[in-house]
């Protein structure tokens, strides 16, 4: 077991996931359709057709269930979301029943989403209670018939997932396979917030089944792996859950045919922003062992605040293991962005619009609280989004501290944390434009410089506040950058696991082959 720290202690904190449906609904007897048989289509509910891209909003970057506030959504300017479609609820009383379909997902909210440029992500999960073949705890559990061909009927999970995939094709095309089923239910952090209570090889059945209904119903869709938090499986000792999955399926001598049953692999990471640098190498080290390639994207990113007292629970929030502050959780929010575009995430996804009751919640997790008043995050999320839209290049270049303090990544890959002193990520946007991000990673304040490649400087504080332009110092530009202040005790003396408030550089007139150089101390 690793030596606990701020990433390995409450990165860990599982995210809440849906309620299933009741579970007294009494499972039906078997279908005794025959393969093939013809299965009734659902009702369709109008929804207006998507307006290409109107806003020219980039859909590398979301927010999970965006739709719950569509002003907010519309001030961040993110162009991807996640949204939740639970199978207990679009199909609670039968196979046959579809009903549902199209009104668990408010047909409004998502042709708002549609007709703005934001690209949906549908996540499938929690089985119908029918369906299910253990009904002490039906929404976790392993769908009957899931052994039977995907297109047979009587597949149920197949079936479902066929008919969902249908309806909603041109409106949504990339579909998640369930969340977080690494969580077992005595895991230290797993406890209430399992979604799977089947083995391995069922969840890479239900993957197959999902992966072909879906190709079937749409061959245009992307068909993702689950999201996983890589540090329920590390701290329990295990081999991560993807690598599970891979290890099942490059034994399987059909899985090459379709693609290893998924086109792209997402993670929900909290707290640190280091930890998407490292943990996207670990994940690519593990396609490469497998001969697999598949883009990694980010579906849950937050550093959940202790701090808010205006809250209900509020006591209890505030007893949180890793203290952290609604001004910390805002610079997170640009740095995550930013390492997450320089290392190649597709998809980069905060997790969540709104709180969704804080009492009922194991953290908080809103960018905006119950009764729609924002927190500090809304707005440096807006900060980034807006600033990083459309980057076609970004590289990450830090100042690594001299000499080292502790033991670092990567040049120990035993290690959890890097030695970075001053980050800098430089995103190169078209017509000349360069947006460098920069932030401190000491616990004083930091004059730094880098150099200049542009000209027309403006900078920007997190909240995207515009300060003083940047001094020029013969051919750099000066900056102050404020000293971290998020450290966790378990950490190394000296580290933050979150950075100091960030700033944000932008240069007109950039060459379009100028390089990017690590910051120097000023």
């Amino acid at each position: 077991m690793p030596t606990a720290s701020a990433t390995a202690t409450l990165t860990s904190t599982p995210t809440p996931t849906p309620t299933p449906t009741p579970t007294d609904t009494p499972a039906p007897t078997q279908t005794e359709a025959p393969r093939g048989t013809p299965t009734p289509r659902p009702p369709v509910t109008p929804l207006p057709l998507q307006t290409p891209d109107p806003g020219g909003l980039d859909s590398r970057f979301g927010v999970a269930e965006g739709f719950r506030d569509p002003l907010a959504m519309a001030d961040i300017g993110a162009g991807w979301e996640r949204v939740v479609l639970s199978w207990a609820d679009i199909q609670p009383d039968g196979p046959d029943d579809f009903s549902w379909l199209g009104r668990t997902l408010p047909p409004k909210s998502l042709s708002g989403e549609l007709n703005r440029g934001v690209h949906p992500a549908g996540l499938l999960q929690f089985t119908a209670t029918w369906a299910a073949t253990d009904l002490s705890d039906p929404g976790r559990s392993v769908p009957r018939n899931l052994e039977l061909p995907d297109d047979d009927p009587r597949n149920y999970w197949g079936r479902f997932v066929y008919e969902t995939v249908r309806y909603y094709a041109g409106r949504i095309d990339e579909w998640i396979v369930w969340n977080e089923p690494e969580f077992k239910p005595d895991d230290v952090a797993g406890q209430g917030s399992y979604t799977w209570l089947g083995t391995d090889e069922q969840f890479a059945r239900l993957m197959e089944v999902a992966y072909r209904a879906a190709k079937r119903a749409n061959p245009s869709a992307v068909v993702a792996f689950p999201g996983t938090s890589y540090w329920v499986d590390q701290n329990s000792g295990r081999p991560q859950f993807y690598e599970r999955f891979l290890r099942l399926e490059t034994a399987n001598p059909e899985a090459r045919a379709s693609n290893y049953f998924h086109d792209a692999v997402p993670l929900n990471l909290y707290r640190a922003p280091d930890d998407l640098v490292r943990v996207h190498q670990a994940f690519k080290n593990l396609q490469k062992k497998y001969g697999v390639d598949k883009p990694l994207w980010l579906l849950e990113l937050n550093a959940m605040p202790t701090d808010d007292g205006s809250i209900a629970c509020a006591d209890f929030h505030a007893r949180g293991a890793i203290q952290t502050t609604q001004a910390q959780q805002a610079a997170y929010a640009v740095q995550a962005l930013a390492l997450a575009a320089a290392v190649g995430y597709e998809r980069i996804g905060f997790f969540q619009m709104v709180d969704d009751d804080p009492c009922k919640q194991s953290a908080v997790w809103g960018i905006t609280r119950d009764d729609g008043s924002p927190r500090a995050v809304a707005a440096s999320l807006r900060t980034a989004v807006r600033s990083f839209s459309g980057f076609t290049k970004a590289r990450f270049a830090p100042l690594v501290r001299s000499p080292a303090r502790w033991s670092a990544w990567p040049n120990d890959a035993s290690s959890f944390t890097p030695n970075w002193q001053v980050y800098e990520v430089a995103l190169d946007l078209p017509d000349g434009r360069r947006v460098t991000a920069l932030w401190n990673g000491d616990g004083v304040a930091r004059r730094i410089r880098i150099p200049r490649r542009g000209s027309q400087p403006r900078l920007l504080d997190m909240r995207g506040k515009e300060l003083p332009a940047p001094v020029a110092s013969g051919q750099d530009w000066t900056i102050d950058l404020p000293a971290a202040t998020a450290h966790f005790a378990g950490d190394p003396v000296g580290y933050y696991f979150i950075g100091g408030e960030p700033r944000l550089l932008t240069e007109e007139n950039v060459p379009a082959d100028a390089p990017v150089a690590a910051p120097r101390l000023g």
